[in-house]
């Protein structure tokens, strides 16, 4: 019997992934490169750090749209007191306490208020984002510190440290998803949250932290990924939120509720990479990449309604 919450599209996307990253290495060499392979991965280990909370708010029937902007705003702000003069610690630590507060505020409005997540977090999305814009522009194009930049560059045994904590927090989540009581209360919360609540779940406590999480995760994103850009971009974290939504459903999770898995958000992540490089490596415009990423959007949200639909 399949375990509570987990989707049963594992094996099937693992495949899947495979097959398309085999097809990309027969079909242009230059996509098997160890350089190639290994910018894809590092890319992937990045986005899977925001990706982490993300797709526990998904668990409980959620949404945090505002993902994107939190990603540019902590990697911008954390850039921002570095060339202030601060050190590396405490700016990382008042950029992330940032992030948590306003997942924090996500997750009290949602539950106290009982405002929808999509609309409210596209608030926070335009909020969060015109300060990280205005941070970005008040740097005017400044490099960050030197041993900031080398941050994303950091090797444990000739492997990035970002791809570590991937394998271990994904490890981890293998764990937390077969045996934590909290994941069980979650994938409830998310099935039927009024039912939750009458089983005594503190499905509002639950909630908050759910927001938090996802804003802090998605803020060590951005640090690493403002450590990997060396200067402040008005563009980052750019549509990551649609990345994320689009990898978590091809992953398990759902737009309503009640199932998620880490694992498979992870392996959605790394197919919409290596689509997105191999239209690179097929010389297809760069543009078109947005073009491709709502038509996975559109798929596969459809998909997850029909899906659903049957399942009722």
């Amino acid at each position: 019997m399949r375990r509570p919450g987990f989707g049963s599209n594992i094996l099937p996307l693992a495949l899947i992934t495979a097959a398309v990253l085999g097809f990309l290495m027969l079909t242009r060499e230059n996509f098997a490169t160890a350089q190639n392979l290994n910018s894809i991965l590092f890319g992937v280990s990045i986005e899977f750090l925001a990706i982490v909370g993300f797709t526990y708010v998904m668990v409980m029937r959620e949404i945090d749209l505002s993902v994107g902007s939190v990603f540019a705003l902590t990697g911008t702000m954390t850039g921002a007191l570095l060339v202030a003069g601060w050190g590396f610690w405490p700016a990382a630590a008042l950029a992330l306490a940032v992030a948590g507060f306003i997942g924090f505020l996500n997750g009290f409005l949602v539950v106290r208020f009982n405002i929808n997540s999509l609309m409210l977090t596209i608030g926070t999305m335009l909020m969060v984002r015109g300060l990280a814009n205005v941070l970005a522009n008040n740097l005017g194009g400044q490099t960050y510190p030197r041993a900031f930049r080398q941050l994303a560059r950091t090797n444990v045994f000739d492997v990035r440290l970002t791809v570590v904590v991937m394998v271990v927090l994904v490890l981890l989540a293998w764990g937390f998803q077969r045996r934590s009581t909290l994941f069980r209360k979650m994938c409830f919360i998310g099935e039927n949250v009024k039912s939750a609540t009458v089983h005594g779940i503190q499905v509002g406590r639950i909630k908050i932290l759910a927001f938090m999480a996802s804003a802090m995760t998605a803020g060590l994103a951005g640090i690493f990924t403002a450590s990997r850009i060396t200067s402040a971009d008005v563009r980052m974290g750019l549509g990551l939120e649609f990345v994320m939504v689009t990898a978590a459903i091809i992953g398990g999770a759902s737009l309503y509720g009640g199932k998620g898995d880490l694992r498979g958000s992870a392996l959605g992540l790394l197919l919409l990479a290596a689509v997105l490089n191999g239209m690179i490596m097929y010389d297809v415009e760069p543009v078109f990449q947005q073009f491709v990423i709502g038509l996975l959007l559109i798929v596969t949200v459809a998909f997850d309604t029909i899906m659903n639909r049957r399942r009722g």
